[in-house]
């Protein structure tokens, strides 16, 4: 009897295991993020939930540190801009694989997101890039990827371009001369210098390439003949004959279709059948059939390390429901750096690429590669192996986002630096203000120096009830650790008349007069602003009424620097700034100034800096002579 139960029970449970269904176990997935974007990660991969796949966020620095951790295992994968997947490529491109790209709605199914063409009149007698000389070209504008990088990246390839080679033409002036050459009338509209007097020179030196525009006297945006639109107006309308834009627009001008879409109104008034692409070889093609493109910029997308390779499936998907939900993200700008649009969605690869491969394919690593009109190498000058670390760091992003002369950094200490910089063994060398005295002793001069927040400066706050004779006599309280802090401290006692040199400054817990940074003051009714003339002000006129005395962090050169090198280094470190300073746009690729490292400050930069500026627009607020008194270095 029990034996025939036992059985009927064996049987039962046989049956349930044959019948249940196995759990589902989700996969888990890391993705790196830079670390101003880790909440709006969490938030997003929360925003989906799924049995399928999990998705931790794990921040980095920036994208530039994100490829480290994801190289070294430490996160799965990461979203990318081609730039990106050209330093991928550079570090380890055999352990990186492009499995998921963002392509807009428009065009879910085409390749590449940008197919740089050049469109000629059908009637026209160019029939090779050769024939391109002494005609009249239509640009997108000064400086943009398929109107300017990829023309002169192609024609200089095939010899058609060419760079002056007069050692006295600044270099940023040398492609505007080659364009000159080439084209007889052009519309490149745009900013040719930042500095407005230039600016305003080049074109003038060069009239011929403002010729076809709307307002050739201003030559800027917006123009009616500049963008990927206006250059085939431009072509169409008012003389032109030959057009850099790229496939979607030519596209939407001529009323063809656009990816899946059909055929919609045309937005211009030609005849697509009077107009025809140029290709790399000569030949031509109809521009209602297949574009022959000459370049191509991949989407962004999302890359992984080859740990993922077997088990991309559930990621794919689950990234696309959480791109979705991400486009009803609250904070559009912080969704934006998360590669979130409302205009695009995520597509799967059915094959994952390797970076280089993609960027070979795409021609695009040419574009990328391209050298510019500077023929030197910045010899950038490091201190410690952080520095070097950061600077080699900054070299890589540079290059990726065509920032022209390249940086190569040497690493000595900064007594060594400065003696190399004088001696043309390097160019660059960036000093703190306790260490001007030994750019001095090199005859080095500061070409840009640092600039702060309107806030950023350190100010002396007392109760309002303190008698101003009691000034004189006050104790301080400030941070020691602080250098700036410390030098504020000095000035006060300066001018309180009771000089101190740095190691006799006394900090007191209760110190009637605090020294702080103007940016950690809060609104208080009881307290106002201590001046350098012992008059007192609201917190609110820190800018007026402070005890700033520390002299910026600066880029020092030698002194008798040729005027092209000097360009270059000018050129490059502020376009870089430009590109990766605070609140930049690419600030999430590398962060130029904040901390490189945990637990190491003011690397190369100071964490606080804003934006690098020139000296000749550089206003001092403190005086070299003043700060070295205050530090007791005379």
């Amino acid at each position: 009897m029990f034996a025939r139960v036992l059985r009927s029970v064996l049987c039962i449970c046989a049956l349930g295991t044959i019948f249940s269904v196995p759990p589902v176990f989700a996969e888990s997935y890391k993705i790196c993020v830079p670390h101003k974007l880790q909440k709006v990660c969490e938030d997003l991969m929360r925003s989906k939930p799924s049995d399928q796949a999990t998705i931790e966020c794990i921040p980095g620095r920036d994208r530039m540190e994100c490829l480290d951790i994801v190289n070294k295992r430490k996160a799965d994968f990461m979203a990318v801009d081609p730039e990106d997947m050209y330093v991928a490529y550079k570090m380890n491109n055999q352990d990186f694989a492009v499995f998921s790209e963002i392509r807009t709605l428009e065009e879910p199914q085409a390749e590449f997101r940008y197919e740089g063409i050049i469109l000629v009149h059908k009637n026209s007698p160019i029939n090779s890039l050769a024939d391109l000389q002494g005609k009249k070209s239509c640009h997108t504008g000064y400086g943009r990827t398929v109107g300017y990088k990829v023309p002169i990246t192609k024609l200089r390839k095939h010899g058609i371009f060419k760079l002056d080679n007069d050692p006295t033409i600044p270099a940023v002036e040398k492609e505007l001369r080659g364009l000159s050459n080439l084209f007889t009338q052009s519309c490149i509209v745009g900013k040719y210098s930042p500095d407005d007097e230039i600016n305003r020179a080049l074109k003038k030196k060069y009239a011929n390439l403002c010729a076809l525009c709307e307002n050739p006297a201003q030559c800027d945006y917006p123009d009616k003949y500049s963008g990927y639109d206006g250059a085939i107006r431009c072509l169409v309308e008012n003389g032109g004959d030959v057009a850099f834009t790229k496939v979607i627009f030519v596209n939407k001008y001529f009323g063809l279709p656009v990816g899946n879409n059909p055929a919609a109104p045309a937005t211009g008034t030609a005849n697509a059948n009077d107009y025809e692409y140029l290709c790399e070889d000569g030949s031509r093609r109809p521009v209602t059939g297949r574009a022959c493109t000459w370049a191509q910029r991949p989407w962004q997308g999302y890359m992984a390390n080859g740990d993922l390779r077997s088990r991309y499936a559930k990621l794919q998907e689950q990234l696309k429901l959480m791109y979705e939900e991400g486009k009803n993200y609250s904070d559009k700008e912080l969704a934006k750096k998360m590669l979130i649009n409302e205009k695009n969605l995520v597509v799967t690869k059915d094959s994952p690429v390797l970076p280089g491969e993609h960027l070979t394919r795409a021609q695009y690593k040419d574009v990328i590669e391209r050298l510019g009109p500077y023929d030197h190498t910045i010899r950038f000058c490091v201190s410690d192996t952080i520095a070097l670390q950061k600077c080699e760091t900054m070299q890589k992003a540079a290059f990726s986002r065509y920032i022209r002369p390249q940086f190569k950094c040497l690493l000595k200490t900064v007594e060594e630096c400065s003696s190399a910089v004088q001696n043309d063994e390097a160019d660059v060398v960036v000093l703190k203000s306790d260490e001007y005295a030994i750019a001095r002793k090199h005859n080095l001069v500061s070409v840009l120096h640092e600039s702060l927040a309107d806030n950023d400066v350190f100010v002396a706050v007392v109760d309002k009830d303190v008698k101003t004779d009691l000034l004189k006599k006050a104790t301080l309280n400030f941070n020691r650790e602080d250098s700036r802090a410390l030098n504020a401290a000095l000035l006060f006692n300066e001018k309180k008349g009771q000089p101190s040199c740095p190691l006799d400054a006394v900090s007191t817990e209760n110190g009637i007069v605090k020294i702080v940074n103007a940016r950690d003051l809060k609104d208080n009714d009881d307290q106002e602003l201590v001046c350098q003339d012992f008059s007192r002000k609201s917190l609110q006129e820190f800018s007026n009424c402070n005890f700033e005395a520390t002299l910026p962090t600066a880029v020092f050169v030698r002194s008798g620097v040729s005027s092209n090198i000097l360009d270059g280094i000018i050129h490059s470190l502020t376009a870089a700034a430009t590109q990766f300073g605070k609140n930049a746009q690419n600030e999430d690729v590398f962060e130029m100034f904040g901390e490189f490292e945990p637990g190491f400050k003011n690397v190369i930069f100071s964490d606080n800096a804003v934006k690098l500026i020139t000296s000749s627009n550089f206003i001092p607020t403190f005086d070299e002579a003043h700060y070295n008194k205050l530090r007791c270095n005379n």
